[in-house]
C-alpha cells in the first residue's frame, strides 16, 4: 500500500506587493483567475482567495442608473498583509 501524504513541511510565502499589482493588472484585462494563478505560478485558491480578500463593491451612476460592480484594490491586501506580519513578530 502506497502512502501519498508526505511527511516534509511545505514552504508557504505570502504575496508581494509586485505579485498583487500584477493580479490587479490581469484582472484589468480580462483574465481569469485560473489563468492568472497559472501565469504567476501560484494555486489558483491562493488567487481567488486574494481577490475575494482585497475587492470592494462599488456603484457606477451612468445616466441615472446604477451599475454595480466589484473592484479589485492591490494597496488594502499589502497593507493587511504588512500589519499582520509586523504582530507576528511583536509576538515572539
Amino acid at each position: 500500500m502506497s502512502n501519498t501524504h508526505s511527511t516534509k513541511k511545505s514552504s508557504y510565502s505570502h504575496l508581494s506587493a509586485t505579485e498583487r499589482g500584477e493580479i490587479a493588472a490581469y484582472l484589468k484585462m480580462g483574465k481569469k483567475p485560473v489563468e492568472i494563478a497559472r501565469l504567476l505560478g501560484r494555486h489558483r485558491s491562493t488567487i481567488c482567495r486574494e481577490i475575494k480578500r482585497d475587492s470592494v463593491n462599488q456603484v457606477q451612476d451612468k445616466n441615472g442608473k446604477r451599475t454595480y460592480f466589484s473592484a479589485y484594490f492591490t494597496d488594502s491586501g499589502q497593507r493587511v498583509d504588512e500589519t499582520n506580519r509586523h504582530r507576528f513578530i511583536e509576538q515572539l
